[in-house]
């Protein structure tokens, strides 16, 4: 690598991991096509290659200007990946979906790094994260669920930035996780486990010793309660930043949708390119790419609510119940579309 090249980290370098022992930044190099190909920038989606590791104030010099950025929140099986995809096309957005590097921001939050340290290196990350590709008119970032609790601070330090909260009705968001089996249900608890940690269901006015009696499912209901109750804060916080968007009402009507999501994010998009959208990326997996319709995923909630319909059913009455008396809402306000 040329004296040129060391000096120069464009937006082809993925600002992939966080590294908490050497303060330095972890550089790969992937192109689009290969950032596309996976469903999340994080560990075991993309190919292993070299890294380039940089201190974390000299990376900041070295990466480009900065693009506006937004933000896509969500609470996990609502298709916001789908969602995101939809945007990462040349000339509109370069998306960012569960990228690595804030998951190791919040790792090290966990392990218990001062506050003021976190929030340097969650700046320094969203600003190496705010580099599209060029061409495009800014970046759209959808962190992991993990990354939830850190919402609030994103928006923060980036009060220029809005953001869509997506989530799924709560009977279609467990029997994501029922009809995933084993993983879906470790998933959920571990999920909880973080939320848990870091005192985001303590509205719910549940003790230990009652999530101790609880069911799988019912400890994933706990946390999707969780995440409506946070995501209902940054409404209330951030009126004119922040706009919910369900799974349904994304699925139902696309293009609006699309459209709406635009606005908020002052992205100039032409209903020229939300047909093209509608027509290939929202005909597709969002994971595998394989050919998938809305048809297609009704047929498969049918047949998982066939299997675990008795149990879903009588979880979603607990939750109801439980957030009814917490006063959260399962419908989120100040929708998209």
């Amino acid at each position: 690598m040329g004296h040129e090249d060391r000096d120069n980290l464009g937006p082809e370098w993925l600002a992939y991991r966080f590294d908490e022992a050497t303060d330095t930044i972890r550089f790969v190099d992937y192109d689009r096509e290969t950032r596309g190909s996976a469903p999340f920038l994080a560990v075991n989606h993309l190919p292993e290659r070299p890294y380039r590791a940089e201190p974390r104030e000299r990376a900041k010099r070295l990466a480009p200007a900065t693009a506006p950025i937004q933000f896509v929140f969500h609470s996990g099986f609502c298709c916001s990946t789908l969602f995101t995809r939809c945007f990462d096309q040349p000339g509109l957005a370069t998306g960012f979906s569960e990228p690595n590097i804030l998951n190791d921001v919040v790792g090290w939050r966990k392990r218990g790094a001062l506050p003021a340290e976190v929030g340097r290196a969650l700046s320094d990350a969203i600003s190496l994260l705010a580099r599209p590709f060029g061409g495009d008119q800014l970046s759209v970032v959808k962190p992991s669920t993990i990354a939830n609790g850190l919402a609030a601070a994103m928006l923060k330090l980036r009060p220029e930035a809005s953001a869509v909260l997506m989530y799924a009705p709560l009977e279609d968001h467990l029997l994501s996780l029922a009809k995933k089996g084993f993983d879906g249900r470790l998933w959920g608890r571990e999920l909880f486990m973080a939320m848990r940690r870091e005192q985001l269901l303590d509205r719910l006015g549940l003790t230990d010793t009652d999530f101790l009696g609880l069911m799988d499912l019912q400890i994933a209901a706990c946390a999707w309660l969780g995440q409506q109750c946070l995501f209902s804060d940054l409404i209330e916080k951030y009126p004119g930043r922040v706009r919910s968007l369900s799974s349904d009402a994304f699925l139902a009507r696309p293009k609006e949708a699309l459209e709406g999501a635009a606005g908020l994010f002052q992205l100039a998009l032409t209903s020229e390119q939300v047909s093209a959208v509608a027509g290939t990326v929202l005909t597709r997996n969002s994971k595998d790419g394989t050919a998938f319709g809305a048809s297609a995923r009704d047929d498969e909630y049918r047949a998982a609510r066939s299997v675990y319909g008795d149990e879903v059913g009588k979880v979603a009455e607990w939750a109801a119940l439980v957030g009814e008396a917490a006063g959260i809402a399962t419908d989120l306000p100040h929708p998209l579309t």
